[in-house]
């Protein structure tokens, strides 16, 4: 089981994300679209340690929706926006 990603970096830093790297079953497999925001919230638990597959996906929904409705407005070129700031 590799955690390691020879390449990590696959986006540009001027863009939208198109593309993220995701862990199923133990290996890392190269996904389209945006991941989505969120965190991984361990179990409590006295046995023996959990892997973080292991541990629960909760997603952050406020940042999500923020998410598509600033990609509708880029969608839309901007409405609203003037040259002053």
């Amino acid at each position: 089981m590799s955690l390691l990603v020879d390449n990590p970096i696959i986006n540009s830093p001027f863009e939208e994300p198109t593309r993220y790297w995701a862990y199923e079953g133990g290996q890392p497999v190269l996904k389209a679209g945006r991941r989505p925001a969120g965190y991984y919230l361990k179990p409590r638990t006295r046995g023996p340690q959990m892997s973080m597959f292991e541990e629960e996906f909760v997603p952050l929904e406020l940042v999500n929706t923020i998410r598509e409705r600033v990609k509708a407005w880029r969608e839309r070129s901007y409405p609203g926006v003037t040259p002053i700031t």
